[in-house]
């Protein structure tokens, strides 16, 4: 199954009950603790009465003042001046500090002392005084500040309140305009330095444009130089194209004419063509002439003259034509060279241009720089100036300050309520104070989270008031134990218990005699070993343990006889016992035996360091139901531990609400480390009436309904 889900409703009540627990314990306390508590405020509803009584009157006088903010413009909710609005609650919120400052304060302690004819200034005493005693209380919804002044006398207190307001007024007069007027003047200084730097600025940009002849710094300005250089260079370009294009007309030209032949870029001239044709006719002629006459014919020889002029006239003429091209091919370099230098010389000007147009914008920026701060600096001057422009802060007094005989302090309500709450807070830190205290187990149900083991029963003091009730209570609660240690169980071999305690002191003795009562009661046959050191030697004749260690014989003996002890035996064990006895059928009981420990510590380790012990508990348990062995305590004495080896069950008894907690766990700690397991505790000594106090606030209720049930049915 999946608890995803329901982990966290469980966690959240464990949650809850752990706080409704805590919560609970902390009522119960304080509930515990009421006498103390409640002692307490009284003791300081006494003390505060005492200074009631004690305490010198004091009374309080009182002036209104009432801030006036009136001008021509003035609007619903604040004043306007050069268009500035303000926070009239804030205002008034400033008339009151001003009025209870240490200068207001120094002035009237001058005063006073000039009054009592003393030399001023005042001492720092009287200042403090005066502060201590000054109340300044304002409301900004009707603009008006009360003033009021404490002090023993009426008139007197009358006297200083409507001193302060004097002197409020009067310095309220002397430093209306002080602030404004100084900013006023800081301006105007502030703004006449900006023009001066903005004028300075304004002319080194103007000699700077004239010195460099810079007309337009912006980008389109820029736009047209790199247009003007763009078509330098595209002119340079084709400057380049058309020289090699000469170049290459003048090669074959010149290749042409070592060919022998006409090149083709001049055989379309004019003169090219006819003395070309007028070369053919030529040569057709000779030819013509040396097919009909002959190679030597006159006709023939001047028809060769007439075709060598005409080719010498064509070479001519090519010569000049080639001669024009190579003048075309100087001249495409020469505008081409010019074309380059021109367009070198656009970009060294743009570059130029660049830089100090640059350097213009910066002092451009500059004086653009110092115009703003100048505007900034004049519109914090128009405002200063309606500052300075504003009427002062006028105020008035309404209500003059006057005696009043009616002591305002010191207040008795609120002395006395202080005085309880405070001691009602110290008495609940006290109680839990206490309650932190380790002394001892207080409820049952803290055993066993303490120790890890179980609480067997709770045994509760004698009081003498219901002596006959306590000893009903206490004879269940053993038969209780009984039962629950299996000591009533019909068994075939005896038990052997051992009773023991971390301290002395703490009811072992009782314990022991009134289970061993218990036992006898319901027919069992018990044997007391007690092994508590005695020291003295004992009055009494009875078998002592060092002899029945030491001596079988004396010891078979005693067993072999089952001598019954008298019951008044246990009365002078336990005096508390002494009343336990006439509620005890004497026919019906089973018979008791004592062992008693006659030395003292010295003798204990050769008593039980000798196996006989375990012989005389061995043998015991043959003729005894029940053999209850009471043992020194452990935190003091090692013979517990040798002696728990031989019971069957231990018990430690614990004082109720006196043995510490950490005493008790450090003996089940030693007991353990020793391989001895204690199969639980008893309480001891416990008063009914506040146990029950620890469960609930009604414990005397409860008591008082065990001891009518004890009473109706014992």
């Amino acid at each position: 199954m999946n608890w995803a889900f329901q982990n966290p409703i469980r966690l959240e009540g464990a949650v809850r009950r752990h706080f409704e627990s805590v919560g609970y314990s902390a009522m119960l306390t304080l509930w515990r603790r009421k006498r103390m508590i409640l002692a307490l405020m009284a003791l300081a509803a006494l003390a505060a009465l005492v200074v009631l009584l004690r305490s010198d009157k004091r009374y309080t006088s009182n002036a209104l003042v009432q801030v006036d903010f009136g001008r021509d413009d003035q609007t619903g909710n604040g004043r306007q001046g050069g268009g500035l609005s303000f926070d009239l609650s804030a205002l008034v919120e400033t008339e009151a500090r001003f009025i209870s400052s240490r200068a207001i304060a120094r002035q009237v302690a001058d005063k006073l002392a000039a009054e009592r004819g003393g030399t001023p200034p005042a001492g720092e005493h009287e200042i403090q005084q005066l502060m201590r005693n000054l109340t300044v209380r304002n409301d900004s919804r009707s603009y008006l500040i009360d003033i009021g002044y404490t002090a023993e006398d009426p008139k007197r207190a009358a006297e200083i309140a409507n001193l302060f307001v004097d002197t409020y007024l009067k310095n309220r007069s002397e430093t209306s305009f002080a602030a404004a007027r100084r900013a006023s003047e800081w301006y105007a200084a502030q703004i006449k330095e900006a023009r001066t730097a903005l004028e300075a600025a304004e002319s080194a940009t103007s000699d700077y444009r004239a010195a460099y002849d810079i007309i337009d710094t912006s980008s389109d300005g820029g736009a047209l130089q790199q247009q003007q250089m763009r078509e330098i260079v595209s002119q340079a370009n084709g400057a380049s194209l058309a020289r090699l294009n000469e170049e290459a007309r003048l090669e074959r030209a010149t290749r042409a004419v070592a060919d022998g032949t006409i090149p083709p870029d001049i055989a379309a001239l004019p003169q090219i063509q006819r003395l070309s044709e007028s070369r053919e006719t030529a040569r057709r002629q000779v030819a013509e002439l040396v097919a009909a006459s002959g190679e030597r014919h006159p006709n023939v020889e001047r028809a060769r003259a007439l075709l060598d002029e005409t080719e010498s006239r064509l070479r001519e003429e090519v010569r000049k034509a080639v001669t024009t091209i190579s003048e075309d091919v100087n001249n495409a370099r020469k505008l081409e060279a010019g074309l380059e230098a021109s367009a070198r010389k656009a970009k060294l000007a743009l570059i130029d241009n660049k830089s100090r147009e640059a350097e213009l914008r910066t002092l451009q920026g500059k004086a653009d720089a110092i115009r703003n701060r100048l505007k900034t600096l004049s519109d914090s001057y128009v405002q200063a100036q309606a500052l300075s422009d504003l009427k002062p802060v006028a105020a008035q007094v309404m209500i003059a300050a006057e005696p009043i005989d009616t002591p305002s302090g010191p207040k008795a309500s609120l002395v006395l309520g202080l005085a309880l709450l405070g001691a009602a807070t110290l008495g609940a830190g006290l109680a839990f104070l206490l309650e932190r205290r380790d002394t001892g187990f207080r409820r049952e149900d803290e055993v066993l989270p303490e120790t890890d083991c179980p609480c067997l029963g709770l045994i509760a003091a004698t009081s003498g008031t219901a002596m006959r009730l306590d000893i009903a209570a206490r004879r269940e609660t053993m038969r209780a134990i009984a039962a629950s240690t299996g000591l009533t169980a019909f068994q075939t071999s005896a038990k052997t218990v051992l009773v023991t305690s971390a301290l002395p002191g703490e009811g072992k003795s009782l314990v022991v005699d009134s289970l061993a009562l218990s036992l006898m009661e319901m027919g069992r046959s018990v044997l007391i070993i007690d092994a508590s050191p005695r020291s003295e030697p004992a009055r009494e004749n009875r078998p002592a343990l060092e002899d029945m260690v030491a001596d079988a014989s004396s010891r078979r003996q005693f067993l072999e006889s089952r001598r019954g002890e008298p019951l008044p035996v246990l009365q002078r064990r336990n005096a508390s016992l002494r009343s336990s006895l006439p509620l005890v059928a004497g026919e019906s009981m089973a018979p008791l035996s004592v062992i008693q420990r006659r030395t003292g510590l010295s003798e204990g380790g050769a008593v039980f360091a000798n196996a006989a012990i375990g012989d005389l508990v061995r043998e015991a348990s043959s003729k005894f139901d029940v053999i209850l062995i009471e043992a020194p305590p452990v935190m003091l004495v090692a013979d517990s531990l040798i002696l728990a080896q031989v019971a069957d069950i231990v018990i430690q008894a614990v004082r109720w609400h006196d043995t510490p907690k950490s005493t008790v766990s450090a003996a089940l700690k030693r007991l353990r480390e020793a391989a001895v397991r204690v199969n639980g505790i008893v309480l001891t000594g416990v008063n009914p009436a506040k146990y029950q106090s620890y469960h609930s606030f009604f414990g005397a209720s409860s008591t008082r309904k065990f001891r009518k049930y004890y009473a109706a049915f014992d």
